[in-house]
């Protein structure tokens, strides 16, 4: 398990042809917080702002992470389902996080994913029920907004103090 921190600004390499391609820039959920879609891409001898879909993805490593070719880095435009998510201007770290009964349960620092298949594993949480951080993990529900996330009452049960 990896968190989205730990990877953003990690260097971008492509294995066909061994060239650096960047940085990571940001890391793209689905609406649902359940699945990671892919990676935003900064910089690196292509230039501009790409995507790699998690399709593209052969390895995170420790100090980079690996792509199989030049081209599974494209267009924002060019993978669907990314473009959505960043659409949507869908950030999940910084959200604050209440139940939908109207109950604060803090903030969302990070989410922590597999990275071979990248399903969400849950949700590191500042504040709220605990004065230091804490875990949420991966709830049946969660609904992401602009500024709120919400979950169902019962998943504040399943906090843990990390």
């Amino acid at each position: 398990m990896v968190s989205a921190s730990d990877v953003i600004g990690r260097k971008v390499v492509i294995r066909q042809g061994g060239q650096e391609a960047g940085k990571i820039k940001d890391v793209v959920v689905d609406s649902t917080g359940r699945q990671v879609l892919g990676f935003v891409i900064s910089g690196g001898l292509i230039g501009g702002a790409r995507v790699a879909p998690w399709a593209a993805l052969q390895a995170i490593g420790p100090d980079s992470v690996i792509l199989t070719a030049a081209d599974s880095m494209v267009k924002a435009g060019d993978a669907p389902d990314i473009k959505a998510a960043l659409d949507k201007d869908l950030e999940v770290r910084g959200l604050k996080l209440q139940t939908t009964q109207g109950k604060d349960l803090g903030k969302i620092e990070d989410f922590r994913f597999d990275e071979r298949t990248g399903v969400v594993e849950g949700y590191e949480l500042a504040g709220g029920l605990f004065s230091h951080r804490s875990f949420l993990p991966t709830p049946i529900s969660l609904e992401l907004g602009k500024d709120l996330a919400f979950v169902a009452p019962e998943a504040e049960s399943t906090i843990q103090s990390s």
